[in-house]
């Protein structure tokens, strides 16, 4: 992971690649469910995404909006 910033979400926790997030403080997951932009096309290897780095996590609040939305975990 050289040269790849990684910032930890403000929401669920997880860490993620800076560069890869249109929030500074929000993963990519987290900012397609709060906001509406585009989500990375995840592909997890090792537990985590091999795009963006999310590994993941969701908070009660992105659960419960994603439940809401009928949208996938």
């Amino acid at each position: 992971m050289p040269n790849k910033k990684i910032n930890i979400c403000s929401e669920c926790g997880s860490e993620y690649f800076k560069l890869k997030s249109k929030m500074q403080a929000l993963c990519p997951e987290c900012t397609h469910v709060l906001y509406g932009y585009e989500t990375c096309k995840h592909i997890f290897i090792n537990g985590r995404c091999s795009k963006c780095f999310w590994n993941g996590k969701q908070s009660d609040y992105i659960k419960l909006l994603k439940n809401q939305m009928n949208m996938p975990d």
